[in-house]
């Protein structure tokens, strides 16, 4: 028997948090399945879906949390495996964001999505500057999953209408393969 765990690691960026982390996973016979890692500002910050073997799941959470002495802080949390049936007729989408970078535009976007029952899979956010004039840009990326009673049209037009209202554009389209 299994037992999945997704654990968040934050600290401040330097070589090696990975492979210290990979180290202390290996010694518990844990399984590394998913992740997603970046540099933001000057900290690391991860998040990683791991299964271990059940009875080694205890040992494994102390020693991860026993990592918070090297600079490190570190959440463990027990999850169950996704069931598909949650999201059974669901359409993956990818949803993209470009316009001049200002206060609330994750909130106005979000605040639809869920309110619509849209739930949000993946999202990547940065600001860069703009060719040539360097003003900032925001820019999002996400995954999101649709609900079978949603009509796309419907979405697509007050998604219209919100980009209007923040002066950004936005595309909703279905997932690429």
């Amino acid at each position: 028997m299994k037992t999945i765990l997704v654990v968040t690691v934050t600290c401040p960026d330097r070589p090696g948090i990975v492979e210290r982390l990979t180290e202390v996973l290996g010694a518990h016979a844990a399984n590394w399945e998913e992740s997603r890692m970046a540099r933001l500002g000057g900290d690391f910050a991860g998040i990683v879906k791991l299964s271990v073997p059940s009875d080694r799941a205890d040992g494994l959470t102390a020693a991860l949390r026993a990592l918070a002495t090297e600079q490190m802080t570190v959440v463990v949390k027990a999850t169950q495996p996704e069931a598909a049936a949650a999201w059974a007729g669901y359409r993956l989408c990818d949803l993209r964001l470009t316009g001049a970078d200002h206060e609330g535009i994750v909130h106005k976007v979000s605040a639809y999505l869920a309110s619509q029952g849209v739930n949000v899979e993946s999202m990547d956010t940065e600001v860069v500057c703009a060719p040539i004039t360097a003003t900032p840009l925001f820019q999002m990326a996400a995954h999101i999953q649709v609900p079978p009673g949603l009509n796309p049209a419907v979405l697509n037009a007050n998604l219209q209408r919100i980009a209007e209202e923040l002066g950004v554009d936005i595309t909703v389209e279905p997932a690429s393969a």
